[in-house]
C-alpha cells in the first residue's frame, strides 16, 4: 500500500513505502516531532496536514539531515535517502499539504 504526500496544488509529491513512512516519522521523533495523528491505517483514507503539522515535520526533517552525515540513514525498520527527505521537505514547503493511503493498484485498473 504506502503513503502518498502531496501538495494541494498537485504539481509535488512523493510516494513512500509503509517501511519509508515510519522510518520518516520515527526520525522526526527523535528529534522533537510528535504527531500521531498522521498515522493513517485504512485504504483510501486521507487527511490535510494543518499549517503547524507540515512545519513542525519540515524542521525536524531538516534537523535528521543536519545531525547525519551519512547518504543513507538507518531506523530500526528501514533505511531513508538523503533524497527522500528533501523530497518530503520540498512538499511541506507548499500550502495545502495531503497525506493518504491510496488504494493498491490492481493489474487492469
Amino acid at each position: 500500500m504506502g503513503y502518498l504526500i502531496w501538495a494541494a496544488e498537485g504539481e509535488t509529491s512523493v510516494n513512500l513505502t509503509d517501511p519509508q513512512w515510519r522510518a520518516l516519522i520515527y526520525l522526526a521523533s527523535k528529534h522533537g516531532f510528535s504527531a500521531p495523528h498522521l498515522r493513517l491505517e485504512g485504504e483510501d483514507e486521507t487527511l490535510e496536514v494543518d499549517g503547524s503539522d507540515a512545519e513542525g515535520l519540515r524542521s525536524a526533517l531538516g534537523k535528521v539531515l543536519e545531525a547525519h552525515d551519512i547518504e543513507q540513514i538507518r531506523t530500526p525498520d528501514a533505511e531513508l535517502d538523503y533524497d527522500t527527505i528533501q523530497r518530503v521537505r520540498h512538499v511541506l514547503l507548499s500550502d495545502g499539504v495531503r497525506l493518504a493511503r491510496p488504494r493498491a493498484w490492481k493489474a487492469g485498473e
